[in-house]
């Protein structure tokens, strides 16, 4: 499997972390997400991971909602590019038709408002 690296700027989020602690801790990661806005020209295989994981916590049940999952490394620390799913539809939720992506990692780093940012997403198929 290959990787990609893809460039952005850090974007403020939904806060939804504190509602998906199951989630998180299933994947041993920090709660809390990076958004990531990248250039409107970024290709859909960029946006959309292909590995699905269900849904854990009420909120994500009560919303329907699955996730799909890639692998990455931001700063050099890893985690996984995370995009929300309806469970019927397999629709993409969250900020993907805003070309945003969210990411999240095994521990907390320090990012600044409107910081660019470089991540090196894994998985793709050579």
């Amino acid at each position: 499997m290959g990787s990609q690296v893809v460039r952005g700027v850090y974007v403020s989020g939904c806060n939804h972390s504190g509602l998906r602690p199951k989630f998180y801790e299933s994947l041993g990661l920090w709660k809390g997400t990076i958004n990531i806005q990248l250039p409107r020209e970024t290709d859909e295989s960029v946006i959309l991971p292909k590995e699905r994981v269900p849904g854990l916590d009420p909120f994500d049940q009560n919303e329907n909602q699955d996730f799909l999952i890639r692998p990455c490394r931001l700063k050099g620390v890893s985690g996984y590019q995370i995009v929300p799913i309806d469970k019927t539809t397999s629709a993409p939720r969250g900020h993907h038709s805003e070309k945003v992506i969210e990411i999240a990692l095994t521990k907390e780093i320090e990012i600044n408002p409107d910081e660019e940012l470089e991540v090196k997403l894994e998985g793709f198929d050579n």
